[in-house]
């Protein structure tokens, strides 16, 4: 199962790596190289977009992070590293950033890469006529806010080229993960040369566009489900990188794939449940828990979801276990909460987020107490039967996952009638986008950054991936406390961020189902592949040893 729903962002921490043993001489640091760099690698889903300020998939993502490259990017265990950025400074009230990029980098057409670019890149991004999904994450930056609501012109961003390689961004509130957003594609910079010869068909395939990263993509049509890496021979770091080719080939059917793998066509694959079952004493297994969580939202907007007893009644009923035991079986763990186990840890005492905010039957199955609670819901809505549409998408296991939660709220909850509708994932996202077509639905999140924002503000009032249009004024409380009066306290940003998520979980605001697992079969001889969240591979320092 995809994780990502989006599928966003993000795609920052990974960090693992899929490398597995190699020969003595490679794990000494004296690779014994292959003659042939070539890197045969699947992809889930097909590319929707080459548009940095515009991608949103997951695909369309790694294409970009491998292709393009902003200030900083993690590195393959999981530290923040510099890319174009050579230096960095910061005020120490937090509110100004400079960063000095490197001397003579060029784009793939010979253009130089310089600060201007980053301005034009973020203000692109932020300007409302572009509808980057992605934009709301500039919110930190001097005047983006009211650039989004259009009420102020772009140019008046928080962010200046004092010369040709050095970029300074100006903030309205303090934002600590600043660094860390700046590996995203919506940071990236714009050549804006080619932005404005392209127009409406910037990003659209491979030669409508133009690349300052590791590679470059060849042959992508726009529709298209095979093109290539090529190395960039233009990169201003290009000694670190190996890879000359790398064949990129989607592939949606996990036993096409599994028979691609095995006849040596793919180097790297993704498991489903009942493979990673089958598939787990395979020397070329791999599997790690990762940063996504699975959720379904509740459409607020319909009135039986705003009741709270009846929320918690279809939590309480739910076996998180055995979903992710029996329906994923992909190394899937059971959720502490919203924010998922490991993403960070108390500042004062070490403990993990999850456990600091654990919520008493919020994640776990009972059955008696669901029953309570459901019949304290149905009489106060004055019902004897509801009906609930459980929407869902067609990729990986979220319809399996869905079939679950109907099967169980159906034969526990008298008088409920959970009817499952299976759309195209695009299609869902739409609906959910738009919150109409379905009283509960089903999605997921893998964070963008390594940062409690990222997860939480999901749910504040007025996100764009609020979809289940919850609302709560204390959750909203804490969460603009944590962003402003605390956001350069780490130990109360923290303590605010963990009141956030117990009101989140007390009002059961989404039905938080697992906590997800990367599961892959990977090609040994290929070192340094570095798996990301969103089941992209980072590929900057990939070689292939004999």
């Amino acid at each position: 199962m995809n994780k990502k729903w989006k599928v966003s962002a993000l795609f920052l921490i990974a960090a693992t790596v899929l490398a597995g043993c190699g020969s003595k001489s490679a794990s000494a640091g004296t690779h014994d190289y292959a003659t042939k760099q070539t890197y045969n690698l699947m992809a889930n889903t097909e590319v929707e977009t080459m548009d940095p300020s515009l991608a949103d998939d997951s695909t369309s993502l790694a294409q970009l992070e491998n292709t393009n490259e902003g200030l900083y990017h993690p590195s393959k265990t999981g530290k923040l590293m510099p890319e174009a950025a050579s230096k960095t400074t910061v005020n120490k009230d937090g509110m100004t950033y400079t960063f000095t990029i490197h001397k003579g980098m060029k784009w793939s057409n010979g253009d130089p890469v310089t600060a201007q670019n980053f301005v034009y890149g973020w203000q692109r991004s932020v300007n409302p006529t572009t509808k980057a999904p992605n934009a709301f994450l500039f919110a930190p930056i001097k005047n983006a806010n009211a650039i989004m609501n259009g009420k102020k012109s772009v140019k008046t961003l928080g962010v200046k080229a004092v010369n040709k390689t050095t970029f300074k961004v100006t903030l309205a509130k303090p934002a600590p993960y600043l660094k860390q957003m700046t590996a995203l594609p919506a940071f990236f910079p714009q050549d804006k040369k080619v932005v404005e010869k392209y127009g409406k068909s910037y990003g659209t395939s491979s030669d409508k566009t133009v690349y300052n990263g590791p590679f470059v993509q060849k042959g992508w049509t726009g529709s298209n489900l095979t093109w290539k890496l090529k190395k960039n021979t233009n990169y201003w770091d290009k000694k670190t990188v190996h890879l000359t080719t790398v064949n990129m080939q989607v592939v949606q059917n996990s036993s096409t794939a599994l028979n691609l793998y095995q006849v040596k066509k793919l180097d790297d694959i993704s498991l489903s449940g009942e493979q990673a079952t089958q598939e787990k004493n395979n020397k070329d297994f791999y599997s790690s828990t990762a940063n996504s969580m699975t959720y379904a939202v509740y459409n607020f907007k319909n009135k039986a979801m705003q009741n709270i007893n009846i929320r918690k009644a279809i939590s309480l009923v739910l076996n998180r276990k055995q979903v992710t035991s029996k329906v994923l079986a992909d190394g899937s763990i059971t959720p502490k909460g919203f924010v998922p186990a490991k993403l960070t840890e108390n500042p004062k005492t070490g403990a993990d987020f999850t456990t600091d905010a654990a919520v008493a039957n919020s994640v776990t199955q009972n059955k008696t107490l669901a029953k309570k609670y459901w019949a304290k819901g149905m009489k106060q809505l004055g019902k004897t039967k509801l009906t609930i549409n459980l929407m869902c998408w067609d990729e990986g296991s979220n319809s399996q996952v869905a079939e679950y939660m109907q099967s169980e709220i159906n034969q526990t909850l008298k008088g409920a009638d959970v009817k499952e509708s299976t759309l195209p994932k695009k299609s869902a996202i739409t609906k959910m986008s738009s919150h109409t077509g379905f009283d509960m639905a089903l999605t997921g999140w893998s964070p963008d950054f390594l940062d409690l924002m990222d997860v939480l503000q999901l749910e504040q009032t007025g996100n764009p991936y609020n979809f289940g249009s919850f609302s709560n004024k204390t959750f909203d409380k804490y969460m603009k406390v944590a962003i402003t009066t605390d956001a350069t306290n780490s130990q109360a940003r923290y303590d605010d961020y963990v009141k956030a998520e117990k009101v989140l979980m007390k009002q059961q605001g989404v039905a938080v189902i697992d906590q997800g697992a990367s599961t892959y079969l990977h090609n040994p001889k290929v070192k340094d592949a570095v798996s990301t969240t969103d089941g992209g591979t980072y590929l900057k320092k990939a070689y292939v040893v004999k």
